[in-house]
Order: structure tokens, then sequence, then C-alpha cells
């Protein structure tokens, strides 16, 4: 794990935003929701090599993203939706430049495949004119999971991250599309705060590897 210090500033930032949901709206709430992931910023220009232009620019991406959600404009979800669109496109492109096939990989791809049938399944009777958009950021998303999946050769912290990145935005459309959910704000949040702190971290991880190991495309097994 790289930096302890600024990954100790993130935790303390996502706390203090997850005990602040309580007493929203207040000044400048939406700047209080963005502040961990620029934290996450500093911790990738600090200690990033190869990758940090792309894990800055979608960590840039999803702090626009929080920013947009967060405000009370007309279509503040379909421009944060685009955000994150954004970031999860520009996270599938560093991931994919250090992918390399393993065969135990082919398990966690059917999950995410499954995932993306059971949300199709779920939503697609409920989304009227959001269903072009919100379909659209499902298959963006599983990409991004998918090239995660692909790039993860130790500690499946881009696995993990992944996972929770498609947690907290299927808890975020259940509750906003199907039903409501009790503490949908917190469990939302967390996830969220838990995916960027392992994408970003696991990209760390992986980044010196793909210079320092076998090719990218080598079958290897484990």
């Amino acid at each position: 794990m790289r930096s302890t210090h600024w990954n100790l500033v993130f935790a303390g930032s996502s706390l203090f935003y997850l005990f602040s949901l309580s007493f929203r709206p207040y000044p400048l709430d939406y700047l209080f929701k963005a502040l961990p992931i620029v934290w996450l910023m500093i911790l990738v220009l600090r200690n990033a090599s190869s990758n940090k232009y792309l894990l800055l620019l979608a960590l840039a991406f999803s702090a626009t993203g929080d920013v947009l959600l967060a405000l009370p404009l007309r279509h503040s979800f379909e421009l944060g939706l685009g955000a994150f669109l954004l970031a999860q496109a520009t996270y599938s492109i560093n991931f994919w430049r250090f992918r390399q096939w393993q065969s135990w990989k082919i398990w966690p791809l059917l999950t995410v495949a499954g995932f993306a049938v059971f949300m199709l399944w779920q939503l697609l009777p409920s989304l009227d004119t959001m269903r072009v958009p919100v379909l659209t950021y499902l298959l963006v998303i599983c990409v991004m999971a998918a090239t995660a999946v692909l790039a993860d050769r130790r500690g499946h912290w881009l696995i993990a991250g992944a996972a929770c990145f498609l947690l907290s935005d299927a808890l975020l459309a259940w509750n906003l599309f199907l039903s409501p959910l009790s503490h949908a704000p917190y469990t939302v949040m967390i996830t969220y705060y838990a995916a960027q702190f392992c994408l970003v971290n696991g990209a760390l991880i992986a980044a010196p590897l793909a210079s320092d190991e076998e090719p990218l495309t080598a079958d290897a097994t484990r």
C-alpha cells in the first residue's frame, strides 16, 4: 500500500462527510463530498508513474460527478451520470494497459456479466426516459470492472474496487428507480469511497508490474 499518510487523510475526510450526512444540506456540502477524491489525486501525484495522468483524469471526472450530483440543478443526475461515465471509461483505458490473462479470472468476469444481466432485468421496466443514459452507464461500468479484473495480479485491490463500485451504483439505482432503501446515502457513499480507495491503490500497485514482468498478453495461471 502506497503513502499511508494520504490514505489516512482520505479515510478521515470520508468519515467526516459520512458523519455530516445527517446535517445536510449545509454550506459547501458538495465540496466536502468531493474532498476525499481530491486527497486521492494528491496521493496519485506523489506516487504514480506511468499511469499518473489517466488516474488523475478518472478522479477529476469522479469529483466533478460528486459535485454535480450534490448540487440542486435541474439535470444534476444526468450531468453527474455523464461525469461518472467518463470516469469509468478513463479507468477502463488505464486498466487495459496492464491486462494479463490468468485462468482464475474467468470467475470474476462471469460475476460481472451476471451482475449486468441482473441489473438490466431489474431496471429496464422502470427507467422510462432515463433508459438510454442509465443502460449506457451500466455497460461502461461493467467494462471498467472487467478491465480491472484483467489488470489485477497482486492483492486483488482492483477487483475489490470494481466490486464496490458496482455495488455502490447498484444501490443508488435501486434507491432511485425501484424502491427506497434504508440508509441509502450512507451505504452508497461508504461503498463508493471504498471503491475509489481500492481502485487507486490497486492501480498504483499494478503499474510498476507492467514494466517489470512478462509481456502483458502472456498466458499465466495460478
